[in-house]
């Protein structure tokens, strides 16, 4: 799966959750009593934030123009980042791509 889909939205994976771990953030597919290490993603703060607008669908278009408001960042370099994050999770499974 890759972004390359103007028309794609993304969300959060049911079942993914966000965890706050002595500092650090991670994402955890499927709480079970015992946690695969290896399954974890870790994240920065601009990664938490992405991940919370991703509560809701959002297109590219749109995490790029709220990321360049939010950061104070040019759009090119906002949608660069939004496409590579975007493109890490969908290879986890920690998020959906969508159809418009």
């Amino acid at each position: 799966m890759n972004t390359n889909s103007a028309h794609n939205r993304y969300q959060q994976q049911t079942g993914v959750v966000l965890r706050n771990v002595a500092g650090e953030y991670m994402l955890v597919p499927g709480i079970t009593r015992e946690i695969d290490m290896d399954s974890l993603f870790l994240l920065n703060a601009a990664g938490v934030w992405v991940w919370e607008q991703l509560a809701e669908p959002q297109s590219l278009a749109a995490l790029r123009d709220n990321m360049a408001a939010r950061f104070g960042i040019d759009a090119a370099r906002a949608e660069a980042d939004a496409r590579t994050y975007l493109e890490q999770l969908l290879a986890q499974n920690l998020v959906v791509a969508l159809p418009a």
